[in-house]
């Protein structure tokens, strides 16, 4: 696993060892970014299920002004803190230790773009529709969720309307857009 693009392009990340872990691919990754292109710039970037951080950590490295990382597995935040450690320039950035929905329940402030990758056995419904209730996300801003491409998502959750899907094998990313 390594960061595309930016700042910290070809450093290598510290990536998760075992059967049961998915990161996000590098493919994947690519793919986000190109398609986000130049709004990463100066965003307020949530990565939800941050697992390792490899896509909070390339938005750093593309120039996000902050990013916030939500994780509730012990093992993976010490692997998440130990590749922020690889960006001891970096202070915009804070590490939630907990569930997501206790973080969007407790959080205050909005971001211009969240990225949701939850175990693909999660209900992402569930999440999709608190993003909606709750007010995490700046006018206009983006919720992205990767799942696996046979998951169907709704078209609407509360303020967020469906913008567009791409499909990259077996996953799929579904962007939508806070109206």
């Amino acid at each position: 696993m390594r960061i595309i693009a930016g700042d910290a392009k070809g450093r290598r990340l510290f990536s998760p060892k075992g059967e049961n872990l998915r990161p996000t691919s590098d493919k994947v990754k690519e793919a986000l970014f190109n398609i986000l292109a130049f709004r990463i710039v100066s965003a307020s970037f949530l990565d939800l299920y941050a697992g390792c951080g490899s896509v909070g950590i390339e938005a750093i490295s593309r120039g996000a002004k902050n990013v916030v990382f939500v994780e509730k597995n012990k093992t993976n935040i010490l692997l998440l803190k130990k590749n922020l450690s690889l960006f001891p320039d970096y202070h915009a950035v804070h590490v939630f230790e907990g569930t997501v929905l206790h973080f969007l329940k407790k959080n205050k402030d909005t971001f211009d773009i969240i990225f949701i990758d939850p175990p693909y056995a999660e209900g992402n419904e569930e999440i999709l529709q608190t993003l909606g209730c709750y007010d995490n996300i700046s006018p206009g801003g983006l919720v992205i969720i990767e799942h696996f491409h046979k998951k169907n998502l709704p078209d609407t959750a509360g303020v967020l309307s469906l913008l567009k899907r791409y499909r990259y094998g077996g996953t799929t990313l579904t962007f939508y857009v806070k109206n």
